[in-house]
């Protein structure tokens, strides 16, 4: 899309959005005492355990709660389950802006699970902060309503297969990936990383979510000889397919997107994880750094029977960047205002990132950058610094 182009289509959203605010549209949600805020995730199901991101949303909303509020209202986040299923997202969603009569969106898990709702939230005018997914279609070009600080798979897939080629020092890469928008952006990431200066994948292996032997698809690596395996999955999957290494007396190197990143593979996994070396857009939850002992400071108080990880701590970071953009839009709270702040934004790297955050009205993608890290003796080290390779 042309720059031309897009300025009218951000002029057209802007202009129809102050019509429906002058006929008091885009103000539900908000009271003189609350802000009401949607999102939803796998609660129950195989995939719960990414029901930590919004576990560590709310555990933030409670300690800005704590404080004030904002503008002197509370923020109540109202979590629905789809149990991963895209399927059932568009009615959960439905729920909320509907039902509900959420302000806006934030979060919210899944690349299918969001595509499912990406027109009817846009067709709604709700702004919609951090879509839990690294897809570009979220970002490229800029989406009206939508603002991001997930990096973008592709940007992290050219990164691990770099780093597979260069400090593994592995000749033939392999992907298991799940066989949709999520894992089809990660092939297209890992494809660009190894180049021209390599021979490209030697096998890329799809699953479905419904896939519940991989059996063959492990067998599929082995007899490929490949030395190195990216995984592009949810946890319960990548476990599985390192299950049937197992079995297979196989052990190539293994690599993994963000999605991997939480300790909870520990637990899934054990020590056939060891030396896996897998992608972050969060500092070490672990750490001394300023973000993660305050991530841990809240969690602590306020969610702790919830397990922390990286999953948190990103869930904190996309309610963070939200808040933030309320109490900048003022005590007079629409959605038109909430959008132009978020367009004008700019934020030092005082926050649960570690890094500065800019949004414009030309760019709706405050933040590319992963930094890669691998787990040694239970927990994560990292291996490098910040690369944005967008």
């Amino acid at each position: 899309m042309k720059a031309t182009e897009r300025r009218g289509v951000l002029l057209g959203v802007v202009l129809s959005l102050w019509w429906l605010s002058a006929c008091g549209g885009p103000d539900v949600g908000v009271t003189d005492e609350e802000i009401l805020i949607g999102t939803w995730a796998p609660l129950t199901g195989p995939s719960a355990a990414l029901s930590a991101f919004p576990r560590g949303m709310d555990a933030y909303f409670q300690q800005v709660n704590a404080q004030g509020g904002i503008h002197g209202r509370t923020v109540r986040l109202i979590i629905k389950d789809d149990g991963y299923d895209p399927s059932r997202t568009p009615e959960v969603v439905r729920q909320l802006v509907e039902d509900d009569e959420v302000y806006a969106i934030c979060g919210g898990i899944g690349t299918a699970n969001s595509l499912a709702v990406k027109d009817y939230l846009a067709n709604r005018f709700v702004p919609w902060v951090n879509p839990g997914s690294g897809s570009r279609v979220f970002t490229v070009p800029t989406q009206g309503t939508i603002f991001s600080t997930f990096p973008s798979y592709v940007t992290e897939g050219r990164i691990l297969a770099r780093h597979a080629l260069d400090a593994l020092g592995a000749e033939k890469v392999g992907l298991f990936y799940q066989d949709d928008s999520f894992g089809h952006e990660g092939q297209e990431g890992v494809t660009l990383g190894l180049g021209d200066v390599h021979r490209g994948l030697e096998v890329a292996v799809p699953y479905s979510l419904n896939d519940e032997d991989l059996s063959t698809h492990a067998q599929q690596f082995k007899d490929a000889e490949v030395d190195a395996v990216i995984f592009w999955s949810t946890p319960p999957k990548a476990a599985a397919l390192i299950s049937e290494f197992a079995k297979l007396e196989y052990q190539p190197k293994l690599l993994a997107s963000q999605v991997l990143s939480d300790p909870v593979m520990f637990e899934l996994v054990g020590e056939a994880w060891e030396g896996a070396v897998v992608a972050t857009g969060v500092p070490d939850p672990n750490s001394n750094e300023p973000a993660a002992v305050r991530a841990r400071e809240i969690m602590s108080r306020y969610a702790p029977d919830v397990p922390y990880g990286a999953y948190t701590l990103m869930g904190m970071s996309w309610a963070e960047v939200l808040a933030e953009g309320i109490r900048q839009a003022g005590p007079e709270l629409t959605r038109v205002r909430l959008i132009y702040t978020l367009e004008n934004f700019q934020s030092s790297a005082d926050n649960f990132l570690g890094r500065a955050i800019r949004f414009s009205a030309e760019s709706h993608h405050g933040f590319n950058a992963v930094r890669l890290m691998r787990a040694e003796g239970g927990k994560y080290v990292y291996i490098t610094d910040w690369i944005d390779e967008s």
